[in-house]
């Protein structure tokens, strides 16, 4: 039953790919951030502080001013923050000195991160989503982490394989439909690092093959256009780069589903 809903769904999001007879796009959104003092560092550096696998990271003064201390014999990472001087230069139409800040180089900063502090408490920002997506019991099942942190620029998410967790920077149900793809994908098969096309296009596939099973079908427009991309990198069209994924699709669609499945019935025998 669960093998012919899949078939069926995926039939169906191939129809409409190749038709191009699509509903309305849902734009996609990004996470906001919400006043911490990282929230203002650069791209790059926030993206230093996730691989550092921080959500919160500040200077040694800026622990101290919100109340706490690093923990003896932690150690810091580091970002970058600009070296900066004041150049007073001629305005070339007015004659008018003008001062200007110039930034002449970049110096290593080091920071710590919230696990490694104590002391006062701090405010967690909550960024989940006020109605989590569906199937995030899956993740549950499998032990999977899913963080949803603000807008890194870059991605909308991202499934780390070697710590085994979601990483999520948009509310997006189609956002989290990929990354849980891509653990069950993991699962089957060890993921090749980068963003291998084979893998993406599995991933998204399976997204929108979701979507479609849970009502979100805005998705599904800019998800062809995804998986388009990849096919580009990889065979050529959609739907013949879908057909040679289609194993791996239907694999990691009935992996999800079941497990979805199981949970529900155990959630129904504690009642």
């Amino acid at each position: 039953m669960t093998e012919d809903k899949i078939q069926a769904a995926t039939q169906k999001l191939l129809m409409m790919w190749e038709s191009g007879n699509l509903p309305e796009a849902i734009a996609h959104t990004m996470i906001q951030p919400k006043g911490r003092p990282c929230d203002k560092w650069s791209l790059g550096n926030r993206i230093l502080m996730l691989a550092n696998e921080a959500l919160d990271a500040r200077g040694f003064k800026q622990w101290s001013d919100a109340g706490r201390k690093v923990k003896k014999g932690k150690k810091a990472f580091y970002i970058l923050g600009p070296v900066t001087k004041n150049i007073t230069v001629e305005d070339n139409e007015t004659g008018e000195k003008i001062t200007k800040l110039l930034v002449v180089a970049f110096k290593a900063i080091p920071v710590f991160r919230l696990e490694d502090t104590e002391g006062a408490p701090v405010p967690v920002p909550n960024y989940e989503p006020t109605v989590l997506p569906p199937l995030m019991n899956v993740a549950e099942a499998w032990e999977i982490p899913v963080r949803y942190v603000p807008n890194l620029g870059r991605f909308y998410g991202m499934y780390r394989p070697m710590t085994d967790e979601i990483i999520l920077c948009s509310h997006d149900e189609i956002t989290f439909f990929h990354e849980l793809a891509h653990a069950a994908h993991h699962q089957i098969r060890p993921l090749k690092g980068g963003q291998d096309p084979f893998q993406e296009i599995v991933a998204e596939t399976c997204a929108a093959v979701l979507c479609l099973m849970y009502g979100f079908e805005g998705y599904v427009v800019d998800a062809r256009n995804y998986v388009a991309h990849y096919a580009g990198m990889a065979s050529g069209n959609v739907t013949k780069a879908v057909m040679q994924a289609l194993s791996d699709i239907e694999k990691v669609m009935t992996l999800i589903l079941e497990t979805a499945v199981e949970q529900e019935l155990q959630a129904l025998s504690k009642i």
